[in-house]
């Protein structure tokens, strides 16, 4: 959200949103948009876990994170292909933050 003051323009993350570094592990959630993560563990029930593991959610990939409305709704992507998950999905899903050289 950003605000808009006669004297300057703030923009505002939701309190919820903690200030994480790169190289800590998080929830999928809490990755920015425009930033890289690496997938450690997805933690879901196993019928949910193996259908996304046949898109090629497995732990290791690299993954862009697109969009973030930091309420859980996250899309990303994923070696071309463009994916769109829940609240529930990502706050199960364990990644490590970096920085893309």
């Amino acid at each position: 959200m950003v605000e808009t003051t006669p004297h300057r323009t703030l923009r505002i993350l939701p309190r919820h949103v903690p200030r994480l570094h790169p190289g800590e592990m998080m929830p999928l959630k809490h990755v920015r948009a425009g930033h890289h993560a690496r997938l450690i563990a997805v933690r879901l029930a196993p019928a949910d876990r193996n259908h996304l593991y046949q898109q090629g959610f497995v732990e290791g990939r690299k993954v862009l994170v697109l969009h973030n409305d930091h309420r859980g709704r996250v899309m990303l992507k994923l070696h071309g292909e463009i994916f769109l998950l829940g609240r529930r999905e990502t706050s199960r899903i364990e990644v490590r933050e970096f920085i893309e050289r």
